[in-house]
Order: C-alpha cells, then sequence, then structure tokens
C-alpha cells in the first residue's frame, strides 16, 4: 500500500470516528416526560361529579349531537331533552369512574395532521368527517369545576381496551387504557317502565281502536271494549267484558290477549319525549295527532286510545297520535324544525316508523276498592224506576287516591311521548283480535 493510499484510509477512519461521536444520543426527549402520568391527575372522586356533557358527530344526520346529565336541584335531569327527569346516580357514578386513574399509557406524536388518523379532531370542528372526529367527553362538579375534558378517539388495532386520546386545545395524542362506560344513548338514563304500574293491580280496561278523520273532523269506528277481572267458574280472576261492549255474533271475549294488551300497555316503554307546553294549544295537540271536541272537554288520538285502571281507582289513559319517522337526537329530543304531523306509516320508505302518546291520568273514587264502602244493587234499571243509589265513597281514602292522582299529573302532564311501532302494536289491537269463537257444547250422546 503505497503512502497516499495509507493517508485516505487513515482520513476515512477518522471522519468515520468523528461522525460516530457526534451521532444523536438516545436521550429522552421532551415530548415523553409525561408518558405514564395520569391523565387526569386532581379527579379521584366519582361521587363530585354532578354534570356530565358528550358531543360527537352524527355521520348519518351529518350534524353536531349533544348529550348532557346534569344534577338540578337534587334530581338528575337531561339538559340536552328539556330537563327530562334520569335515573342518573348509578350510571354518572360508573361514566366518572372511567376517567379516575387512567394514564398517559403511550405517546403518538404531536403532527395535528395525524389528528383525523387517531380519530380525535373536534367533533365542532369544521375540518374531518365521519371517524375523523372524537368524542368530546366533559365531567364537573357541583362548582362548575372541570373534572376531565377529554377527545377520545378510535382504538390502535390490536390493543383491546386503549383508545387514542387527547386534550382539547392541545396537539399532543395518547393512548390510554379505558374502561369507557359513558352512554349516550338516552334510553339508558331514563327510568323505561314509563306508567310504574304492576300488572296484577289491573282491574279493568277500556280499549277504543277509533280513528280520526281529520279532513272531516270525525271520530270514525268508535266501539269501545270494556273487560273486568272477575272471579271465574275455577275459582281464579278472569277477563270478562262488560257494559257497554257488544260481541261480534258468535264470538266471546279472548281473555288470554285482553291479558297480553293489557300487560303491554302497562309495560310501554318510550324512545323519546317532547315538552307539552303549560297552556295546550290546537296546533300543539294535531302537530302530534291529537285532537278535542269544539267544547275542549275530551281529546282523541288519531289512532285510537287504551285506559287500564287499577284497585287504587287509578286511571291512566293512552292516547295514541301521529306517526314520525325521526331518529338520533332528533327522535328522542326533537329540534326546533320539528312540525306538523309527519304523515301515514310507510310515506318514507325504510325509514323507522314510532309514535306519539299522550298519557292522562284521573282518578275515579267509585273504582277504588279501599274508598268504595258500599255498593249499589246489582239490579238493573227498570224503566220508570229511579236508578240505583251510587256507591258510598270513604272521604279520607278517597282524599289519598286524589292526592296520588295529583302527584302523577304534575309528571305526565309536562311531556309528548314517542313510543316505538312494535311497542304500538302489542297494544294496538284491531278490535276483533280481542274475540274468539264460542265454544261448541260437546254433543249430546
Amino acid at each position: 500500500m503505497n503512502r497516499a493510499t495509507i493517508m485516505m484510509v487513515a482520513i476515512a477512519l477518522g471522519t468515520a470516528s468523528g461522525a460516530w461521536s457526534m451521532r444523536p444520543k438516545n436521550l429522552p426527549q421532551a415530548q415523553f416526560e409525561d408518558t405514564g402520568e395520569l391523565l387526569f391527575a386532581s379527579f379521584s372522586d366519582a361521587a363530585s361529579a354532578t354534570s356530565l356533557s358528550v358531543v360527537s358527530w352524527d355521520e348519518d344526520q351529518a350534524t353536531v349531537a349533544r348529550f348532557a346529565v346534569e344534577q338540578k336541584a337534587g334530581l338528575w335531569v337531561i339538559p340536552s331533552h328539556n330537563d327530562y327527569p334520569a335515573d342518573g346516580t348509578e350510571r354518572m357514578g360508573k361514566a366518572a369512574a372511567s376517567f379516575i386513574d387512567v394514564k398517559k399509557d403511550v405517546y403518538y406524536g404531536d403532527k395535528v395532521e395525524e389528528h383525523g388518523n387517531f380519530g380525535v379532531l373536534d367533533p365542532e370542528g369544521t375540518e374531518g368527517k365521519g371517524d375523523e372526529k372524537g368524542q368530546r367527553i366533559t365531567i364537573k362538579d357541583a362548582s362548575g369545576t372541570i373534572l376531565v375534558d377529554v377527545i377520545v378517539g378510535k382504538q390502535p388495532e390490536g390493543k383491546q381496551g386503549v383508545y387514542y386520546v387527547r386534550l382539547p386545545g392541545e396537539k399532543r395524542v395518547y393512548g390510554a387504557k379505558l374502561t369507557l362506560d359513558v352512554s349516550t344513548d338516552f334510553g339508558d338514563w331514563i327510568e323505561k317502565d314509563l306508567l310504574h304500574v304492576e300488572k296484577d293491580d289491573i282491574v279493568q280496561v277500556v280499549y277504543d281502536p277509533y280513528s280520526v278523520d281529520e279532513a272531516q273532523g270525525k271520530v270514525m269506528g268508535s266501539n269501545p271494549v270494556v273487560a273486568a277481572l272477575e272471579p271465574g267458574a275455577d275459582g281464579k280472576d278472569a277477563w270478562t267484558a262488560i257494559a257497554p261492549t257488544v260481541s261480534p255474533e258468535g264470538t266471546e271475549l279472548d281473555a288470554s290477549k285482553v291479558r297480553q294488551m293489557v300487560t303491554s300497555a302497562a309495560n310501554v316503554k318510550i324512545v323519546g319525549v317532547r315538552p307539552r307546553p303549560e297552556v295546550l294549544t290546537l296546533p300543539a295537540l294535531q302537530s302530534k295527532g291529537f285532537f278535542v271536541t269544539p267544547d275542549g272537554r275530551q281529546l282523541f288520538g288519531n289512532e285510537g286510545q287504551a285506559s287500564i285502571i287499577t284497585k287504587g281507582g287509578i286511571v291512566y289513559t293512552l292516547y295514541f297520535g301521529e306517526v314520525t319517522f325521526d331518529s338520533g337526537t332528533a327522535l328522542t329530543a326533537g329540534g326546533p324544525d320539528e312540525g306538523a304531523a309527519q304523515g301515514a306509516e310507510g310515506d318514507e320508505e325504510g325509514k323507522t316508523a314510532n309514535r306519539y302518546m299522550f298519557v292522562d291520568v284521573r282518578y275515579d273514587p267509585t273504582l277504588d276498592a279501599a274508598a268504595v264502602t258500599a255498593a249499589p244493587p246489582a239490579e238493573p234499571v227498570v224503566e220508570g224506576e229511579a236508578p240505583p243509589a251510587a256507591p258510598v265513597i270513604d272521604e279520607e281514602a278517597a282524599r289519598l287516591g286524589a292526592e296520588q292522582a295529583a302527584k302523577l299529573r304534575l309528571r305526565f302532564d309536562r311531556w309528548f311521548y314517542v313510543i316505538s311501532d312494535a311497542s304500538f302494536k302489542q297494544v294496538h289491537k284491531d278490535r276483533t283480535e280481542l274475540f274468539k269463537a264460542l265454544a261448541t257444547p260437546p254433543a249430546e250422546g
């Protein structure tokens, strides 16, 4: 090897040695310094949470969807649904606990242009669409102090229970192990058993599946079926048709069908609510499919009504109104542009039909087993004779029944309800379905 070659090799080795000594050291970088820290270090008591709001993007409706639950005057309500009562204590605790001891487990980057890939874009922002937008969850205490405020995005592939998260106003994205128990389903936060009636307390039912001809202003096909629980031949109570029921020729009341309908009415479930104005107006009623007589004394639903009567004399009447094809928040809470009735079922092909329902509650002391101390004679009234004496009512017992009905009205008088089409059909039967052919007596011999 000549001298020139040796010098070139020496220079090359020196350069390589210098480069190695100047290589980037494998030192912790600033953006990794908070990895492993708590996401919300000051939040440790789920019981301190008194409000929850969730903002997300509804791709189907192409709009921002909002849901909120809050404690007001000691009661849980849903502000996003006009302060409808919420059964919120247990679920709120679970939602709040989802964010206690949650850590910034993995650092994923600070690049704003990658936020859409992680699904942590602001749901109220103008950028991104669909699953690029996250779910912004905010939890506060009674003083309004923010306990949690985070945008939750997608889940990293293959990492069960891990979500991309970003704090609003910051660029950094983390992966956090999160037992996410935050529901924005209206049905998850309410008492679904609307009437709170035990089926064994129901002793009478009045069902009239009439319809309303809106053009003519007439009620069509009114022919009520009235049934009461009465002792049967075997000693067990059975549903029996009573006046003024008129059975189709050759038929009798089908007790099993009546029992099914009564059970469905007592357990009717709601899927949405609308605030009812304090002063009911004809437009407010008619827009939901409800009508009143000219004297304002009688209400009708355009698809009939059903009343269930308890042994305590409480009469719950369900009026069935117009169909709505709304979905999402528009279904559960309505909207400012919700207008007139949306037409008959089938007008909007492919959409789910739900139905407005009006609930009325009253007390009838003559039907209250505890209030009636003496019943009138059962003999039929003969023409020309005085009618039988009215039942003798215990005033104290009747006062209790009236107070109970008044409390119930405070709840029901605030709302129009929306029930699913399936729930409607479980209660609303064709009149002929409640009757069966008369049993044929056995042939002689």
